[in-house]
């Protein structure tokens, strides 16, 4: 007998045991362990989205930090690139605090949706990106555009209709909806996050529809979003779709390695004087 192996058998348990975990952590909540039951669904989600991952990806939970201090509100997911990101600090409880050029993704989780979710999801991402002024990279091989400006790099590791080498992706996953008709957007769908996953429901993502195709759009690469597209299809294709925008997002993206001497003041900490310094002359 041939052994086989079904990608949507794999997916349908992963389901199971998400729906399971949202059953357990309700018996927790009402025996009074609030935070034990929110960690109970948020800790499975974060594990199962890292398996489907590339190896260079962590998935994590916790805060952003910039390069002046400024720290993040806390999110159920960050989504980062591990080889060229050191920890700050990381707690017993796996929260962690990682320098903003190295966050590719952010995520918000939720058991059950509600209507303004998505605009209270939309505040930690404008604080992201306006309060804590997180800096879009320009991919110079954009267009495939030839011009004294473009980096090699670039031509190397970007896809040419990339404007950024690191826009952000934000989601929110969650398992089943209250009231979604009453779902709440900010008139310009601006700080929106860019997909909405329901489990038990179906998706909305923020693009348009081209040929009878859904073409997603990231907020950070297109000016202005004027639709929001609702599929009804929960469950495989759901999960699915989640997992093939994230990779797909990824992929297209590119951070450059670390600098520490960006999270110094460099005006004292990288300044040297004449009194810092001696030269000494070597024996040959």
């Amino acid at each position: 007998m041939i052994k086989e192996l079904k990608f949507k058998e794999i997916i349908e348990n992963i389901i199971g045991e998400i729906n399971e975990a949202k059953r357990k952590s309700k018996s927790i909540h009402n025996a009074g362990n609030i935070k034990t039951s929110g960690d109970e669904v948020e800790n499975l989600i974060r594990e199962k989205i890292s398996l489907f991952l590339p190896e260079r990806y962590l998935v994590k939970q916790g805060h952003i930090i910039n390069s002046q201090g400024k720290v993040s509100n806390q999110f159920d997911i960050i989504i980062f690139d591990r080889l060229n990101t050191p920890k700050f600090f990381e707690s017993s409880n796996e929260t962690v605090f990682y320098p903003i050029e190295s966050v590719l993704a952010v995520g918000e989780i939720k058991k059950t949706l509600r209507s303004k979710d998505p605009i209270e999801f939309g505040k930690k991402i404008r604080h992201l990106k306006e309060d804590m002024q997180r800096k879009l990279i320009s991919n110079t091989a954009f267009g495939n555009k030839i011009s004294n400006n473009t980096l090699i790099s670039d031509l190397i590791n970007m896809t040419s209709e990339r404007k950024f080498k690191n826009p952000l992706f934000s989601f929110i996953f969650a398992i089943d909806e209250e009231k979604i008709e009453n779902l709440e957007v900010s008139d310009d769908h601006k700080y929106m996050p860019n997909d909405i996953y329901v489990l038990n429901y179906g998706y909305y993502l923020f693009g348009e529809i081209k040929d009878g195709i859904i073409v997603p759009m990231l907020e950070d690469e297109t000016s202005m979003i004027k639709t929001l597209i609702e599929v009804k299809k929960p469950g495989v294709n759901c999960i699915g779709t989640l997992l093939n925008q994230l990779i797909n997002h990824l992929n297209k993206c590119h951070i450059e390695p670390f600098s520490i001497s960006n999270y110094l003041d460099t005006k004292t900490d990288f300044r040297i004087t004449g009194t810092d310094i001696k030269a000494y002359t070597l024996r040959e």
